[in-house]
């Protein structure tokens, strides 16, 4: 574990990152490097994201994701930070923030959040790992995500796919593997009821699959990363007046805005 700064180690025992997680989740993550909690969210939270989801789906028409990425075949929404209250709770969800604790075992701010949802015949991903650059300081940690499932998840409707260890490799997996599209015989597949949250280090190797029904199959990608590192989405750039004036000082710690 690095040594933390007097306010990085305040501000995350604020934000209750500094519980300890239990013996389970920290085998999972450490040997697999990944874990999934149930019933992390309750119904009437569940029904205000799905709610707020569609609704931003509606009003940013064309401009969806422009602050990330569109993408055929799935709807995606980037930059959640600024865009609800009911964000916040995910963000800065004290269970995946101590597991985020464990795993960089220093300190770290928020990368991003985004929403995605595969449609029907779409979904698909090649299996990766979410950082692409070579790792010389291998084993060191440069990104966890964190999977929440809006909607009940099944090989059907396009859950993601996970091969656990392989975070404890230091290859990409399109250095190594023959056809990173395919199944791979060791993929675990993210099937889950709503509600569920799937934390993995995301140097493990991972990939949507296809949404073979069109079943509703919403997701937020809740990533953060090494604090030394450049975040995905800089809230520096992008934080709102109206976000900032509602944060805690913790939370502005988090995001690396205060």
């Amino acid at each position: 574990m690095e040594e933390l700064s007097n306010s990085a180690a305040r501000h995350l025992d604020a934000l209750g990152a500094t519980l300890p997680v239990s013996g389970k989740m920290r085998e999972d993550l450490d040997q697999k490097g990944f874990t999934i909690i149930e019933n992390v969210v309750d119904a009437d939270w569940l029904e205000d994201m799905r709610r707020t989801f569609d609704s931003l789906v509606a009003r940013e028409g064309e401009n969806l994701a422009i602050e990330h990425h569109q993408e055929d075949g799935a709807t995606r929404i980037a930059n959640l930070v600024n865009k609800g209250t009911v964000w916040e709770k995910v963000w800065a969800h004290p269970l995946v923030l101590a597991a985020c604790h464990h795993i960089f075992a220093g300190e770290f701010k928020i990368s991003s959040l985004n929403a995605r949802e595969a449609l029907l015949g779409g979904g698909h991903q090649p299996l990766h790992a979410d950082w692409k650059k070579p790792r010389p300081d291998f084993p060191k940690v440069h990104l966890v995500n964190s999977i929440w499932a809006i909607d009940d998840l099944s090989s059907e409707n396009g859950a993601p796919r996970i091969l656990p260890g392989t975070h404890l490799r230091p290859e990409l997996p399109e250095d190594v593997l023959a056809d990173v599209e395919a199944p791979h015989p060791d993929e675990v597949v993210f099937e889950c009821p709503a509600g569920s949250v799937m934390i993995f280090n995301a140097h493990t190797w991972h990939g949507g699959t296809t949404n073979k029904t069109g079943a509703r199959r919403r997701v937020l990608h809740g990533l953060y990363i090494d604090r030394q590192d450049t975040a995905q989405q800089e809230q520096q750039k992008w934080i709102t007046a109206h976000t900032l004036s509602r944060l805690t000082p913790a939370q502005k710690w988090l995001l690396d805005v205060g």
